[in-house]
């Protein structure tokens, strides 16, 4: 068998370097600095990453054979155990023995093209290709290291090894460190490099916070468990089990990665459009949206418990609160920390923080709405539920049935009312700073198009149920309490989206009246400015409704002049009537003057 294996496998390596050779000529046959076409170099970097995932995966193999032999002591050729027999050692020698030479020979003739021609380095193929690799090995790396950290603080059993996650660790840890020692080397002198690099970060960042906080949540949890203070219940085990030994290396791994994307990777990225979505659409709106769902639970749980007075503040239906408490604890860290460093940046950034600001505002109040909304429908469920117990003869009822649904409406209005308002407040202020900017943005226009939708349908879902209720009652001569009965959910959430439907349409109404649904005649404008003209150009977008493309003045720097809002007026209504769809603004004599043009 393995006479006959190694024969495919030199004939395979052969093969292999004869193709790795030829393509590598491939690669340099272009003239000068040309280098390869697009689908040639997708081509080249795609079979280098899948052989370079090849070779990790035999590499991984042969790791985890040789930690089982050597450290557990295990035998080879034992059969049945799925990480110590004959196949596996196989497996692992023919993906290294094919992946190696491969990714070598095609990773060569890619790096002798970069030493070749240095625009290569900043190619939007390579670094998302780079980062790809530095992604997905420290992601994988990560979940190993915390099964490896885990075995390590239970005691280091020889017997529980987990040989596999130590390879991984191992080979990813490698692939990692040498791709980021390219990687960092080369910089990232284009773009689309740098925009790969930030992904790279903050999807990093964004990690190593959700594993910080879910460790310490779950550690807190476990701690709260064995507390010897549960009223008929059997401890199930010690504090130090794989609960609390995996939040630890959570706890420790997470705070890690995230110190060392954000604090040294990202440190100084301020203007970057990925770290206001890191900041608002994942780690504010993500704490904000932790913190209201946890404190809803809490509320719900605390409230039907003080509706049940034979419930003993010690009974076991309390534990979860260790949970709950350091749960809304973390969020509120989270949101408060990145809220601070995002308004202490708010000055640098203005114009990106502005659109994903707004992005936070709606969808917050969206989600306070939402809350608001369905906490009123439980509401008027149930009254409805009331009156049909007051009508129906035939109902047995318990005596406690109310106290569940008045715990969960109270709840969800103690939650949703306070958020609604501060950030239905904060909406309103923007309309009244933005103006028609404001009007025309997609935040709002979703917004309230998905508002409107939602109660329109509902109302319509509604009211076909209700007269379906009522004449089938008439028709079937059974009008009463079946009628109700059989009405009760679209009654109480017709209440509440029939005020939604109304309030909501009019202003959407009152927005198109505004002129915010005219199609915007785009014109394509380039502004000549220096790097003191930020303001201006702001200004000018705000009125014309899309982006500027700006070019930068280089050596003497020109006065940027002090524009009246007139004067914006004017050069936008220039704008807007050009002969052309492309204009060029050019500072002259204090004056900022407007030149149509046209390529030729």
């Amino acid at each position: 068998m393995f006479v006959g294996l190694g024969l495919i496998i030199v004939i395979i390596v052969i093969v292999s370097v004869i193709v790795a050779t030829r393509s590598r000529k491939d690669f340099h046959s272009g003239s000068g600095t040309e280098g390869v076409s697009i689908p040639r170099r997708i081509w080249l970097y795609l079979i280098t990453l899948v052989s370079l995932g090849i070779f990790a995966g035999g590499i991984g193999q042969l790791l985890t054979l040789l930690a089982d032999t050597a450290i557990k002591g295990s035998n080879l050729t034992q059969i049945g155990e799925s990480a110590f027999n004959q196949q596996q050692l196989s497996l692992g020698l023919a993906m290294t023995v094919i992946g190696g030479p491969l990714w070598f020979f095609f990773w060569r003739a890619v790096q002798r093209h970069i030493r070749d021609n240095q625009d290569e380095a900043g190619n939007a193929i390579r670094k998302l290709i780079l980062n790809i690799i530095l992604l997905a090995t420290a992601l994988t790396g990560i979940t190993a290291a915390g099964e490896l950290l885990k075995w390590l603080l239970a005691g280091v059993q020889v017997a529980e090894l987990p040989s596999s996650g130590l390879a991984i660790v191992i080979v990813t840890g490698a692939i990692w460190g040498y791709h980021w020692l390219v990687s960092e080397g080369e910089g990232h002198p284009s773009p689309a490099a740098e925009t790969l690099r930030r992904w790279y970060v903050y999807v990093l960042s964004g990690f190593g916070l959700v594993w910080l906080a879910l460790g310490l949540v779950h550690l807190i949890d476990a701690a709260v468990i064995n507390l010897p203070v549960w009223d008929n219940v059997l401890v199930r085990g010690q504090f130090w089990s794989n609960t609390a030994q995996m939040s630890i290396a959570q706890i420790l791994l997470g705070g890690l990665i995230w110190y060392f994307h954000w604090f040294r990777m990202a440190r100084g990225d301020f203007d970057s459009t990925l770290r206001q979505v890191y900041f608002y659409l994942l780690s504010i709106s993500g704490g904000a949206i932790t913190v209201l769902v946890t404190l809803t639970i809490l509320i719900y749980r605390v409230l039907a418990w003080a509706f049940d007075a034979a419930v003993p503040s010690s009974s076991p239906q309390f534990q979860f609160l260790g949970w709950a408490v350091p749960t809304i604890l973390v969020g509120l860290t989270i949101w408060g920390y990145h809220r601070r460093l995002a308004q202490e940046e708010s000055s640098r950034v203005q114009e990106k923080r502005q659109s994903t600001q707004r992005i936070y505002i709606y969808l917050m109040s969206f989600l306070g709405l939402g809350t608001l909304a369905t906490g009123l429908s439980f509401l008027f469920g149930t009254i409805v539920e009331l009156i049909i117990h007051a009508a129906s003869t035939s109902l047995t009822i318990s005596a406690d049935w109310w106290q569940e649904q008045v715990s969960l409406f109270l709840a969800l209005l103690v939650v949703g009312t306070p958020i609604w308002l501060y950030y239905w407040n904060s909406v309103l202020k923007l309309v009244k700073v933005g103006g028609i900017e404001e009007w025309r943005s997609l935040a709002r226009r979703i917004f309230l198009y998905v508002i409107v939708g939602a109660s329109l349908i509902t109302v319509a879902a509604d009211l076909v149920n209700i007269i379906y209720q009522l004449l089938n009652g008439i028709l079937q001569g059974e009008f009463g309490v079946n009628v109700l009965r059989g009405s009760k959910w679209s009654l109480q959430t017709l209440i509440v989206a029939a005020p939604l439907l109304w309030y909501h349409w009019r202003i959407l109404r009152a927005d198109q009246r505004q002129g915010a649904e005219l199609v915007v005649l785009r014109r394509k404008v380039t502004f000549l400015v220096d790097d003191r003209s930020g303001e201006l150009v702001s200004r000018l977008e705000n009125k014309l409704g899309y982006k500027v493309h700006n070019l930068y003045h280089v050596g003497q720097t020109t006065e940027t002049p002090s524009i009246p809002d007139e004067e914006i007026d004017r050069l936008v209504n220039e704008i807007q009537s050009s002969p052309s769809d492309k204009v060029m603004l050019v500072v002259v004599g204090g004056r900022v003057i407007t030149l149509p043009y046209e390529d030729k």
